[in-house]
This record gives structure tokens, sequence and C-alpha cells, in this order.
């Protein structure tokens, strides 16, 4: 009766873990199994219990550490920003900017709102010095 409490129990388990990806809950399960083979040896529902404690725990301090050094880890490589990659590329004015009104320039042939600190005519070549959001903040080449 009670290893199929315990089957369920590591059912659910890994259904948590597939939502959440962690290891947190596989390892969990697995111990959930372990509990499994003791109820089947006929072992007291406070033993049960116990071998899932310790089975937790021997899985978590020795098998966790592997499993984080074979599967890699997106944590670890931190996704460039755009800003990253647009700052300091050049691009070619579509519609004059000035100081007081937003322009548009085209870079890498897509066209994006810019602004500019000085007044800088329709076809003239400019660096981006910084990405705000959705907007470019360009100076003269």
């Amino acid at each position: 009766m009670f290893a199929l409490a315990w089957l369920v129990l590591a059912a659910v388990l890994v259904l948590i873990e597939l939502f959440t990806g962690t290891f947190y809950f596989l390892l969990l399960s697995a111990a959930a199994v372990i509990s499994i083979v003791a109820a089947l040896a006929g072992f007291p529902v406070l033993a049960q219990c116990f071998t899932f404690v310790i089975a937790t725990a021997a899985l978590y301090i020795f098998l966790l550490p592997l499993l984080r050094k074979v599967v890699p880890s997106t944590s670890k490589t931190p996704i460039p920003r755009i800003a990253d990659y647009l700052v300091g590329q050049e691009a070619y004015v579509v519609q004059a900017i000035s100081p007081d009104e937003a322009g548009l320039v085209k870079l890498h042939g897509e066209i994006w709102s810019a602004v500019a600190s000085e007044k800088i005519a329709e076809g003239a070549k400019v660096v981006v010095a910084e990405v705000r959001v959705t907007k470019l903040f360009v100076t003269k080449e």
C-alpha cells in the first residue's frame, strides 16, 4: 500500500520537475523511488520516511554537484543585450535629426528612432553612442 503512495509521490515530483528544470524535484523523486524499495521490503512507515530523508540528503550532497557540472547552465553565460551590440555601429540618417526633435536612422537594414545633441542632415553617417529602449542616441562621425 505504501509503495503505491511513494510511486504517486515520485510521479508528481517528476511532473513538477518538468516545469521547473532545476533537478531539485528530480532528486526528490529518485529518493521516493528508493523509498518504494524500502516499502516493498516490508519496512515500517517510519523507516520508509527515514529512508526518504537519508536518500534525499545523499542525492543532494553527492549527485547534485555532479549534475551541475555535466548539464550546462544558461545562467553562467548571460545573453548579450542588443544595446551592447549596437553601440559603436555606424548608421545613416534617413530623416534629419535636430536637438529638439527625433529623426530616423537606418542601421543594419532597420529604421530606428534617433536623437542627437546637434543638428544632423539627412544622408549623414552617424555612430551609435547609446541605446535607450527603442531610441538611439547618435553622434556625427
